[in-house]
């Protein structure tokens, strides 16, 4: 055990971390926070974004907007700074969920300690909750579900009616939550779908005009078209368990052994199951599950001996940890290109190789039309007709693509270690 004060300490010394993540890798990995900021800056200042409809904007418009729309009032202008500001959500959750998970290895009788420590310093939690995924704040409720179920069954699943509007897929927490809760499993399933109710039928019937629109689109895609925006769209079925080690130090494994008769495995055995049935797979998908982990961790460190238990969870920490490096991967070279390029009031339409990769249009001039040429480029020749600036991958940078550059200067390069360097042209004008 250790004193409440050096837990909460611990929890805000994370928080204060992340946000220095926040401002320090200040790229994107994928469009998905992008979309988060979007529609923040949509709702809070009126930014032009068109949010995809089969996003629940429930995370954005009350975690998100309402700080931005602070932000913005109290003189701020600084884009970095209201992004930074953006993640301060899911900073606060993630440490938020350092704090239950000690909880909860109290409550399942596992040394609280050891089961901090395994979750605040996994890489996922700790780098994602430098972002503006929705997942952080999904897996912060799911926890708290678990931590609630035996007091306040009704709650617990509210709360994870709400880990389901952050993401759709997180309802595979609702199983093990309905296993646990036994007796009151139907107080949890009232609570869900009471939660589900307002967070997704009222939010949609809101933002996009019918209850459920984007859940039925969402699953549309999804489970009946199997489209996804990714460049990878199908990956094995056991795709999760081949990446085990990057989502789970292998010196884990004689801990796990040790908890093999724990409870706390349906909240990872289950979510694993239903989430590699998924044909799209990203080992961020399985935030969730790093909490209870770090608890089955926990609990099987009793079960062995001293010397040995200490040096396997040393370099747990140190393998689970090492995985924070992915964040030097965020494009931060796209995002300087633009904001190098936003600076100028004639380029009135941009494009790029990931629009998501430079922040959309978020840093781009106020009105500003940004085009996605792809990765390789695409219809490079009408795109570039129209186009007052180029933000290329400098991988993409052809020589056939040279050549079609002819009325266009390059004007800068952008790089940053482990990240895709970017050139940036400009149109040059007679």
């Amino acid at each position: 055990m250790i004193p409440r004060r050096a837990l909460y300490a611990l929890a805000a010394v994370n928080a204060a971390l992340q946000l220095w993540l926040a401002h320090h890798f200040y790229g994107f990995l994928t469009g998905d926070e992008v979309e988060v900021l979007g529609e923040s800056f949509r709702l809070a200042v009126g930014f032009d974004y068109g949010t995809w409809d089969v996003r629940n904007t429930f995370v954005a418009d009350v975690f998100v907007a309402p700080l931005i729309w602070i932000a913005t009032h109290a003189g701020i202008t600084s884009l970095s700074a209201l992004i930074v500001i953006a993640t301060i959500p899911f900073a606060i959750a993630s440490s938020l969920t350092i704090v239950l998970v000690y909880k909860l290895a109290v409550r399942w009788n596992a040394p609280p300690i050891i089961a901090t420590l395994l979750f605040a310093l996994h890489w996922l939690p700790l780098g994602f909750g430098s972002t503006t995924y929705p997942r952080v704040i999904a897996t912060c409720c799911i926890t708290a579900a678990a931590l609630m179920v035996e007091r306040n069954a009704f709650v617990a699943g509210a709360l994870t009616g709400v880990a389901f509007a952050d993401r759709y897929s997180e309802i595979v927490y609702l199983i093990p939550l309905l296993i646990i809760a036994r007796r009151r499993a139907w107080q949890v399933a009232t609570g869900a779908i009471g939660s589900i109710a307002i967070t997704v039928g009222v939010f949609d019937w809101v933002r996009w005009g019918a209850p459920f629109s984007s859940l039925r689109k969402f699953a549309q895609l999804t489970l009946v078209e199997r489209d996804f925006a990714s460049r990878v769209k199908h990956q094995s079925l056991f795709w999760y368990l081949e990446m085990l080690p990057r989502w789970c130090a292998l010196t884990l494994l004689p801990f796990f052994w040790k908890a093999r008769r724990s409870q706390t495995w349906w909240f990872v055995l289950i979510p694993l199951a239903l989430l590699s049935l998924i044909a799209h797979k990203e080992v961020r998908y399985l935030q969730g599950v790093i909490p209870f982990l770090a608890v089955l961790g926990a609990i099987g460190f009793t079960g062995m001996k001293r010397n040995v238990a200490i040096a396997l969870l040393a370099i747990s920490l140190v393998w689970n940890l090492w995985g924070i490096r992915f964040l030097e991967h965020e494009s931060r070279p796209a995002v300087a290109a633009a904001r190098f390029v936003g600076r100028d009031p004639h380029a009135r339409v941009v494009a790029s190789s990931q629009p998501w990769a430079c922040g959309d249009k978020l840093y781009l001039t106020r009105g500003a039309k940004a085009i996605e040429l792809g990765t390789p480029p695409q219809h490079v020749d009408e795109i570039f007709a129209e186009s007052d600036a180029v933000i290329l991958y400098e991988s993409d940078v052809t020589p056939a693509i040279t050549a079609k550059l002819g009325a266009f200067r390059k004007e800068a390069v952008f790089r940053a270690p482990r990240a895709r360097d970017v050139i940036v042209y400009r149109r040059q004008r007679q």
